[in-house]
């Protein structure tokens, strides 16, 4: 299916969860590309532009000052923008104080969102053109 062949970009430190995720982008034939800081992150999002952008890790490892820049970027504008967090993690902020982002992937992952927000994304970035 053409949504599937979706571009995602993750910000991760290599972990057991990043790899299910990769695994599971990959089975849904979505181009993906993994990071490991926010300047490659930016970096990566000027050069090719992502459909759907997932931060992982907590909210110290990526910050407010990367969802706005991500946001200004031509490439990345219209791209959804998730972070993967722990259903059991207390350092979820309220989606109100992160603005910048369209909601959280919650871990463990469900093969079916996953396979929905790919389509969301992909319909947002694509029908927004």
């Amino acid at each position: 299916m053409q949504f599937l062949r979706s571009h995602v970009l993750v910000l991760g430190q290599p972990s057991d969860d990043l790899q299910r995720l990769i695994m599971a982008l990959t089975h849904f034939q979505c181009s993906t590309e993994v990071v490991l800081s926010a300047d490659q992150m930016v970096s990566r999002a000027k050069q090719a532009p992502a459909h759907l952008v997932i931060l992982s890790g907590t909210h110290h490892d990526w910050s407010m000052t990367l969802i706005d820049e991500l946001r200004n970027l031509a490439n990345t504008r219209r791209a959804t923008i998730v972070a993967l967090t722990d259903c059991h993690a207390p350092s979820w902020m309220p989606l109100e104080e992160s603005p910048g982002l369209d909601g959280f992937l919650v871990k463990p992952l469900n093969p079916d969102v996953l396979l929905s927000l790919i389509q969301s994304a992909w319909a947002r970035q694509t029908c927004n053109a």
